[in-house]
């Protein structure tokens, strides 16, 4: 079923007076970048709206290599020993490998079957396959190959997290991820940071989630996402996915 469309909202551009050029020498120099702002604020703020009033949530997790989307109506409904068992495996798989687990809508993929093409979120898709954001994004990265960009809503709420890894993937080629960090107020210390690590395994640097930031980032590069504490006073919301060749 399709989310309803509450409003149509303002076309999505880009903020003004984004200095491209030094972004681009920022990425050139590490590998990565913190744009802010990156859209026009009446976009941004028509987004959020999106994400919180718009957008039918599911859980996403993984087992192994296994991934799985549980719609929140289910996960309402599982019992609670299913939900502590859930939970202690996700944590047991965490300790040893790669784990993720928070909530997301894969807007690529929706947007390809016509499934919720009403809401905010889906022009926010559009605009990132735009002729105007890809040169925006081969001249940022200096790779002429972005063809495309995927995307996925997402949404960490307390207790979720993303483990290291560095975004390789078989047969596709991603040359740069993405995140548009899309949440109004949010404190280092409640964790979702997106943190960078280095070859000692220390975090060589960490961005929180600034309202109206993207960040972009060479492929393959270790990063993770920090756990979001309890005492978090509301989800981490972003739109976030990868620039890719064909």
């Amino acid at each position: 079923m399709n989310a309803p469309q509450t409003e149509v909202g303002p076309p999505v551009k880009l903020a003004a007076h984004i200095d491209v050029a030094q972004i681009a020498q920022v990425y050139a120099r590490v590998g990565r970048v913190h744009i802010a702002p990156a859209l026009s604020r009446e976009c941004a703020e028509r987004a959020y709206r999106s994400l919180v009033e718009e957008v039918p949530w599911q859980l996403h997790l993984n087992d192994g290599e296994k991934a799985y989307d549980i719609a929140q109506e289910q996960v309402r409904l599982l019992p609670e020993a299913t939900r502590v068992l859930l939970h202690e495996r996700v944590q047991a798989n965490a300790q040893r490998g790669f784990q993720y687990v928070f909530d997301s809508f894969p807007l690529s993929d929706a947007h390809a079957l016509g499934r919720s093409l009403g809401i905010y979120a889906m022009r926010i898709f559009e605009f990132l396959n735009s002729p105007e954001f890809l040169a925006f994004a081969r001249e940022v990265t200096g790779s002429a190959a972005i063809a495309l960009a995927d995307a996925q809503a997402t949404l960490y709420r307390p207790g979720h997290f993303l483990t290291q890894h560095d975004d390789l993937a078989n047969g596709v080629e991603r040359i740069a991820a993405y995140v548009l960090n899309l949440t109004p107020e949010w404190r280092a210390d409640w964790g979702g940071v997106l943190n960078f690590l280095d070859s000692d395994g220390h975090v060589a640097e960490g961005y929180t989630p600034v309202f109206n930031a993207l960040n972009i980032f060479k492929v393959p590069q270790p990063h993770s996402v920090s756990y979001v504490a309890p005492f978090a006073r509301a989800g981490r919301y972003s739109i976030t996915g990868w620039l890719r060749a064909k």
